[in-house]
């Protein structure tokens, strides 16, 4: 027999010690508690997720009010529209891509289409005219430019910078795992 059995059957054996102790002789301890979470460390976690949910709060309203502001710099009943539209664009886009500054025409229009997911190409036509005064875009080519410059600040102007530099590089990497995946 093992030394820690023949203890323990000694010690079971043994006589009670006192009165008190054979009191106590029907009292079995329960199973061994487990080990609980330290409160205060459930409560550095409850506030490290109140931070990081009140900073996501923060940073959709944030954006919201990029949006509003975005959508109130165009009077869309002025006759000046496209230049004034043209203006706001490049400004909008030189700030974050300052190669943009040569781009003209065409090319400045899909460089728009191409960073900001619009279809401001379709009027690459009718925009020199509009631009310089030698036409104005009808109602529905109004709602058209509406819809493409509106769609373009969603993607370009309202989200923070590291937001779209994350998404660009997730739609890359997308297309170049398409092009890999068809060949």
């Amino acid at each position: 027999m093992s030394p820690v059995l023949s203890l323990l059957a000694a010690v079971s054996s043994a006589p009670p010690m006192s009165a008190l102790a054979a009191q106590l002789h029907d009292i079995h301890p329960g199973p061994m508690l487990t080990q609980a979470a330290d409160p205060r460390l459930q409560g550095w976690w409850a506030l490290l997720i109140m931070l990081l949910m009140g900073a996501l709060i923060g940073a959709a309203l944030l954006s919201l009010l990029r949006y509003r502001r975005w959508q109130r710099q165009i009077d869309w009943e002025a006759p000046e529209l496209v230049p004034r539209l043209q203006a706001v664009l490049r400004e909008a886009a030189l700030g974050r891509w300052p190669e943009a500054r040569t781009l003209q025409g065409e090319a400045w229009l899909a460089f728009l289409d191409r960073q900001g997911g619009s279809q401001f190409r379709e009027f690459a036509t009718l925009w020199p005219h509009w631009l310089y005064g030698q036409g104005i875009p009808d109602a529905r080519q109004c709602e058209a430019l509406r819809r493409a410059y509106l769609s373009w600040g969603r993607a370009c102007c309202c989200l923070p910078p590291g937001v779209i530099a994350f998404r660009r590089r997730w739609q890359q990497g997308l297309t170049r795992l398409r092009i890999r995946s068809s060949s």
